[in-house]
């Protein structure tokens, strides 16, 4: 092959990775304009203009299959997903942020989500490895960013888990190589891991991947984190890594790597189950609002976990219909945390302050109830696609811990009202001698008002959910 031909072998490889060389650019120059001109306008514009150019980018990419010696495999579901994200971290120009360290903070949110980008790429498990800590290093960092004396200890915590992690993962892709010969996930296959010793590489290998999707026990840096971190991080780090790790673990299961009764299988449904029942068994104890909504995000990630696992039509669509339902009503919830969190309201009794905010407490029990799983909101009809999900994949594969895991997530959604409806029992119910007057601004009532517009339009027309995957596919291939 001549020189010419190995360039343009080289310029059609990069084509696949336009969105994440964008993003990377798009985060030095913001470094760059940070230091000429601190106006909050113009980071925030400049913010949006690098997200709208990556996702314009994402949605030309037309490179599917194995790119840059195999290290690379792009898969439309990696495509729509990147789509999600870019529009998840425009979606946080919503919140109030101050100008203070504004040029670090989109620098890390787009190195957070270059980084995630990567993580659904993959094929290397060097390339996992390195997609991983770039996620998590920004993460790390992100969760310093209220800076305070409980954001410092959160993201010391953080660290040290995520440390613990990577020594696990690191030594499982060192044990997977010994005993495969390879690196690439494309070349796995139901042979790949009959041996005891490369079983035992491969749960190293997905204890890092648990780290990021917060499943027990990799999940312990979660109510910490989510309570001391700014409330736009927390909501992104909730979303884009947690989805970003799934989508990265479905790669991995697609593969069909092992039978339906392997005790991988087992012990990562058994996990799964602990999940949920750890993330919904700590929250009926909080007394806190945003630590208890961290908790039933640690449920959530159990609720989310079976879509990588079962590799048919129906868990690709569910997965994606849930997916886009979770990120909005964790968007909104973590907005309207942060909203009152502004007016010092912060534990679940306090909210009975906040009686006379009528406008702003329906929008905010609209959301939770989505985030239970009630209609006619968006998060039934995830719960629904969930359960059906789990009782197809128990009928087809006749694996017994599928319907358990059917159990417990019923069990557990009707568990979730006793705690994510603690907020409005205080807000309508709730006796407080201190009943405040707050004036909410107009403009977080409306936003509030369009999240929930949203999820209900999202139950009664999840067609539109559905149609915007098949666009994306028919988009990219």
């Amino acid at each position: 092959m001549n020189l010419n031909d190995q360039l343009n072998g080289i310029l059609n490889d990069l084509q696949g990775v336009w969105t994440e060389s964008i993003l990377i650019v798009g985060a030095i120059f913001i470094l760059i304009v940070g230091l000429l001109d601190s106006n909050k306008w113009l980071l925030k514009s400049c913010f949006l203009g690098v997200l709208l150019l990556a996702a314009y980018y994402n949605s030309l990419n037309e490179s599917t299959g194995l790119l840059i010696e195999n290290s690379l495999h792009i898969k439309p579901s990696a495509l729509q997903f990147g789509s999600l994200f870019i529009w998840v971290g425009i979606l946080l120009l919503s919140y109030q942020r101050s100008a203070k360290h504004l040029v670090e903070f989109c620098f890390f949110i787009l190195a957070l989500l270059a980084g995630c980008l990567f993580m659904m790429k993959a094929n290397s498990l060097l390339i996992v490895y390195l997609s991983i800590e770039l996620a998590s290093f920004a993460s790390y960092i992100l969760t310093n960013f209220s800076f305070k004396k409980s954001g410092f200890e959160a993201g010391i915590k953080y660290l040290l888990f995520g440390a613990i992690s990577s020594a696990f993962m690191l030594f499982g892709i060192g044990i997977i190589y010994g005993t495969t010969g390879t690196f690439f996930i494309s070349d796995w296959g139901i042979a790949t891991f009959q041996d005891l010793f490369s079983q035992v590489g491969f749960v190293f290998l997905l204890l890092g991947i648990f780290f990021k999707i917060s499943l027990v026990p990799s999940h312990i840096w979660v109510p910490a984190t989510y309570q001391a971190a700014p409330a736009d991080a927390t909501a992104f780090m909730s979303i884009v890594p947690k989805l970003a790790g799934l989508v990265l673990l479905k790669n991995l299961f697609d593969a069909n790597l092992f039978v339906a009764d392997h005790w991988i299988y087992a012990l990562i449904l058994m996990l799964g189950m602990l999940t949920i029942l750890f993330g919904t068994l700590g929250a009926l104890r909080q007394q806190n609002a945003r630590r208890m909504i961290s908790f039933g995000a640690i449920a959530h990630s159990g609720f989310l976990l079976p879509f990588a696992l079962l590799a048919t039509d129906l868990s690709a669509s569910s997965f994606w219909y849930y997916a886009v339902a979770y990120s909005i009503m964790n968007l909104a919830v973590f907005y309207l945390l942060d909203v009152y969190e502004k007016n010092d309201i912060h534990n679940v009794p306090d909210y009975a302050k906040t009686k006379h905010a009528t406008w702003l407490g329906a929008a905010f029990t609209l959301i939770l109830i989505s985030l239970v799983g009630i209609p006619p909101l968006a998060g039934f009809t995830a719960k629904f696609f969930l359960f059906t999900t789990l009782w197809e994949g128990y009928q087809g594969l006749a694996n017994g811990h599928l319907l358990w895991y059917l159990i417990i997530a019923v069990l557990a959604t009707v568990a979730s009202l006793f705690f994510y409806l603690q907020i409005p029992r205080q807000i309508f119910l709730g006796q407080s001698q201190d009943t405040q007057s707050i004036k909410f601004k107009f403009s977080t009532k409306i936003l509030a008002t369009l999240f929930c517009i949203v999820l209900l339009l999202l139950f009664f027309a999840p067609q539109l959910v559905m149609e915007a995957k098949q666009l994306l596919n028919n988009v990219h291939e």
